[in-house]
This record gives C-alpha cells, sequence and structure tokens, in this order.
C-alpha cells in the first residue's frame, strides 16, 4: 500500500485530475485543467497523509499506510472509516479550486453537481484499488 500510495501521490494525481477535468467538460463547463489537478494534490496530501490515517485510527487501525501490520491483521473498518472521511475532506478542499477553474463565471453556478460526480467517480476507483491492495491481508475489525 505504501508504494501504490507513492506510485498515486506522484502520477496519478495528474491522470485524476485530467479525468476530473475531462468529466467537467461533458457537462460543457470550460475549465483551466491546471488547477484542478493541483486540487488533486493539495487534497490528497491532506486527505491521505493526515485525515485518513487519523479517522482509520479511531476506529483501531493504528497503521493506515501498513509500513508495519503483519500480514492478515490490517483492519479494514478502520481503513474504510479513513477512506471515507477523505473522501469528504476531498470535496471540501477541491471545492474552491474546481470554482476557480471554472473558465466562464456564468457557469461557476453549474459546478456543483458535475464537481460532485467527478470526484465521486474518481474517489470510488480509488479506494477500490486500495482496497483490493489490502483486502487479502486484512480482517473485519
Amino acid at each position: 500500500m505504501m508504494w501504490f500510495g507513492m506510485l498515486h501521490s506522484l502520477i496519478f494525481n495528474a491522470i485524476i485530475g485530467i479525468c476530473e477535468s475531462a468529466i467537467i467538460e461533458k457537462y460543457k463547463i470550460p475549465n483551466r485543467m491546471w488547477l484542478i489537478i493541483l486540487a488533486n494534490y493539495v487534497s490528497m496530501i491532506i486527505g491521505l497523509f493526515y485525515i485518513a490515517p487519523h479517522f482509520s485510527s479511531i476506529i483501531g487501525n493504528l497503521d493506515f499506510w501498513g509500513g508495519n501490520t503483519n500480514y492478515g491483521e490490517y483492519r479494514l473498518k478502520g481503513f474504510l472509516m479513513g477512506m471515507f472521511t477523505s473522501y469528504l475532506a476531498t470535496l471540501v478542499i477541491e471545492l474552491p479550486f474546481f470554482y476557480f477553474a471554472v473558465k466562464e463565471k456564468l457557469n461557476r453556478k453549474k459546478i456543483l453537481f458535475p464537481f460532485f460526480i467527478a470526484n465521486s467517480i474518481t474517489n470510488f476507483i480509488m479506494t477500490l484499488i486500495y482496497f483490493w491492495i489490502v483486502e487479502s491481508g486484512g480482517i473485519w475489525k
């Protein structure tokens, strides 16, 4: 999980930002892709490195990244709680970036639904990938 987290932080955030920008474009809202990519880097740093581990530890998973946990002992409930709270934080953190990424000010009023759809899709996919990585060595505690 740690190595995938590094790959996520270095490369996948740019790909996620490009995908989210494209989803916003599907709603006929021209945007500044670089701001959406920046939003993903900022929210990932805050969400996955601070919020997810904190809320994961509240449920009992004291090793969110799995660097010290033995195989078969990773606590999946804590992982899911951490990922869910980081998703909520992502919505709060990224919304201002998306708002200002919209090129035409009149379209800013239309950003909320496409923003929610784009973020929900990409967060769900990333959560599934992370879950796939940890579930074989995890327990439901």
